[in-house]
Order: structure tokens, then C-alpha cells, then sequence
């Protein structure tokens, strides 16, 4: 189990808890909804910059899209949606735009912030997204898969510490999707002071425990009606994504 001051870089709930939750337990389905929003948020930040938007209209944005997606009656609405929570979400942050866009030379909006938003930190990363002919929604299809990755490195990377491992995993963490050619086996076991068979074995149970929280992670975001096809399909969308 995660240490209480880790809790935050865990999805505890599945994106089909928010789905199925909202049909008759509508606050188990908004705490549902707001861990994974609180995980996936910018995505959603980045989206709206490269919409044109300013970084201080941005935030207010990504923070009024929130405010209103964590309403008891937004939430009862998810109980009729299906699918993915990345689909859903730039869907609903298109259709707020809409509805926002009169009022966005109105004056200033009050803002209620629902989630934890690092509005400097954010804007500092997307100052360094690249200039080029991306599309919004392409950075945010980049953002979201770089996001879910960063999420289950996190999550491996707590599971090393809280079993005393900790040492290994960042010695280590360069091999999860690189070959031994980038990261020569004989150079971390001279690190590590163990032989190369036993740096071997390690990064094998190291890239198996990364495939399975990966599998883990994307289940929070498609609903568990589609299965294991569903989470295949999904992380099928991450390579194509990463790899263009």
C-alpha cells in the first residue's frame, strides 16, 4: 500500500467508478472524478494555451472547466457517457470554451478553484513545449500520454523506495525502455556492485512491473466494460502518440 504522503500521485479509482458511481452514488463519483483530474490537468492547461489563450486566462479556464465538471449535476451526467476519460474530457473542455467565450471579454471571471494547480510551474512547462505546427489537440493527445507515463514512473519509483529499493530504481531507471546499449549492463553493475546476470534480472522485474502498472494506470481512464481490449487499444494510442 502507498505511504499516506504519496497518496497524491495515485489514481485510486477507476475512470468506470466515475461512470457508474454517478448513477446512484454521486459523491463517491466526484471524488473519483477529482483524482483524475487532479493527475491529468495539463493536458487540458496546455490545450487551452495553445488555443491562443493567455497563461493567466488559461488557468482561469482550466480551473472554471473544472468547477463545473465537479458539479453534482456534471458528475450525474458521466453516468450516460461511455468510452475514454481523455475523449470525454477535451470534449467537455471544447464545449466550455463555447460557453465561455462571451464571457471571457466580460470582465473577470470568478473562479472557484476545485483542484490543486501549480499555475506557475504549468506555464513554465509549456513555455517549453515546442513552437511548431502542432495542433492544439495534438499537444494535448502529447501531453496526456506523456502525463500517464510520468504517473506510472512515479508510482514504480515509490514502490522501489517503500521496499528499500530505492538506490536500484534510479540507477536503474534509464533501463525501463531503453536496451543495454544506452545503459550497458557492465557499467550498472559496477555501479550497483553486483555481477551482470544479477543487473539482468533486475531490469527484466523492473520492466515487467513497469508493464503491468502501465496496463494498471490506463484502466483508470478507458471504462471497464471493453476489457482488456479496450486497454490494449489504449496503449496502442500511447506508441503511435510518442513515436510521431
Amino acid at each position: 500500500m502507498p505511504s499516506p504522503d504519496r497518496a497524491d500521485i495515485f489514481v485510486t479509482t477507476r475512470w468506470t467508478a466515475v461512470v457508474t458511481a454517478g448513477r446512484s452514488d454521486t459523491e463517491r463519483a466526484q471524488v473519483a472524478m477529482a483524482e483524475l483530474c487532479q493527475t491529468y490537468w495539463y493536458p487540458l492547461y496546455a490545450y487551452v494555451r495553445r488555443r491562443g489563450h493567455g497563461a493567466e486566462d488559461a488557468e482561469d479556464l482550466t480551473q472554471g472547466f473544472f468547477e463545473r465538471l465537479l458539479r453534482l449535476e456534471s458528475v450525474k451526467s458521466v453516468a450516460r457517457e461511455n468510452g475514454k476519460f481523455r475523449a470525454f474530457l477535451l470534449a467537455s473542455m471544447n464545449h466550455y470554451l463555447a460557453d465561455e467565450w462571451d464571457k471571457a471579454t466580460a470582465g473577470k471571471r470568478s473562479i472557484q478553484r476545485t483542484i490543486s494547480l501549480d499555475a506557475e510551474r504549468a506555464e513554465n512547462r509549456y513555455q517549453c513545449e515546442p513552437v511548431d505546427h502542432m495542433t492544439p489537440q495534438r499537444l494535448f493527445e502529447r501531453q496526456w500520454a506523456m502525463t500517464l507515463l510520468d504517473t506510472v514512473v512515479r508510482r514504480l519509483c515509490a514502490e522501489y523506495a517503500d521496499s528499500g529499493r530505492g538506490d536500484l530504481f534510479m540507477t536503474l531507471r534509464l533501463t525501463i525502455t531503453s536496451g543495454e546499449n544506452a545503459q550497458p549492463y557492465a557499467v550498472l553493475a559496477e555501479k550497483l556492485k553486483i555481477s551482470e546476470e544479477a543487473v539482468r534480472v533486475a531490469v527484466h522485474r523492473l520492466r515487467k512491473r513497469y508493464r503491468v502498472l502501465l496496463r494498471e494506470e490506463i484502466s483508470q481512464t478507458v471504462t471497464g466494460e471493453a476489457g482488456e481490449s479496450a486497454i490494449t487499444e489504449e496503449l496502442e494510442y500511447l506508441r503511435n502518440i510518442l513515436s510521431s
